[in-house]
């Protein structure tokens, strides 16, 4: 079996891509940690022979999400509720439940979540609504029960008073034939209070100008959530657990002479 983030899924998939191997050995492919773009699920797919099996967990709670071992897996999807976990999709600012299909916080109860914060009952007593856990991460559930995680809660870009997921920018831009992967934050404006920037890895031999790539954001995307600013780089800037690290991007953004926009 082969457990592993994205990013590695990534590179090996890149590397593969024109090889033919026998992978018939494996019996497990599991990816975490970060989002799973549903193209990589694919091509992970097409490679391997074995559907990847995507899953999510905290380390305040352990596992808790799985698509199943033996059965239908979405990409995309973090799968289902383990057992004993229980779940709530919450409207973050009234705390009311959100039916199948909407986006809200995912708050979680069961015993494998942890009491609290040690020693710190401040950060304990902001993470708890009545005995949920409050993870964070912004998601939502699907008629047949299967959950998605769309964004973090912090990372949400407000722009002119509008809620803007970065997570939505960033998979248009994913889709654009010349962008290997992207990622989308927003940084101080004086006009808007935060606009819409983004970082890119374009892929080997990918040129398309910075007109371009506006020019097919406009085609998914309202014209104010579409990025202003752009950074091109090798790499995007990760921790060792593969997950963007999105405050490096803005301090990237903030002192780059190499903005384009």
């Amino acid at each position: 079996m082969f457990m592993g983030v994205p990013t590695m899924y990534v590179k090996m998939t890149g590397g593969l891509e024109k090889e033919t191997r026998d992978f018939a050995h494996l019996r497990l492919l599991a990816s975490g940690s970060a989002p799973l773009p549903p193209r990589e699920f694919e091509r992970i797919r097409k490679i391997f022979g074995k559907e990847p099996l995507e899953r999510e967990g905290m380390s305040e709670t352990g596992m808790n999400f799985s698509n199943p071992l033996r059965g239908k897996k979405k990409p995309g999807s973090i799968g289902l509720p383990l057992p004993g976990v229980e779940v709530r999709i919450a409207d973050p600012e009234n705390f009311k439940d959100l039916s199948a299909g909407k986006a809200g916080e995912i708050w979680l109860k069961g015993p494998n979540v942890t009491p609290g914060y040690w020693g710190n009952p401040q950060e304990t007593g902001a993470a708890f609504v009545n005995g949920w856990f409050r993870t964070g991460d912004l998601g939502k559930k699907d008629e047949e029960g299967y959950y998605y995680i769309t964004d973090r809660l912090k990372h949400i870009i407000i722009s002119g008073g509008e809620n803007i997921s970065p997570k939505e920018v960033e998979s248009v831009l994913d889709r654009h034939p010349g962008i290997s992967e992207s990622c989308v934050v927003g940084v101080p404006d004086e006009k808007w209070g935060e606009k819409v920037v983004a970082g890119i890895v374009l892929k080997p031999g990918a040129e398309p100008a910075i007109d371009e790539i506006k020019k097919f954001c406009k085609g998914y995307l309202s014209d104010w959530k579409c990025p202003k600013e752009f950074i091109f780089l090798k790499e995007l800037p990760r921790n060792r657990m593969g997950k963007t690290m999105k405050e490096d991007l803005v301090r990237r953004f903030m002192k780059s002479s190499r903005r384009e926009g």
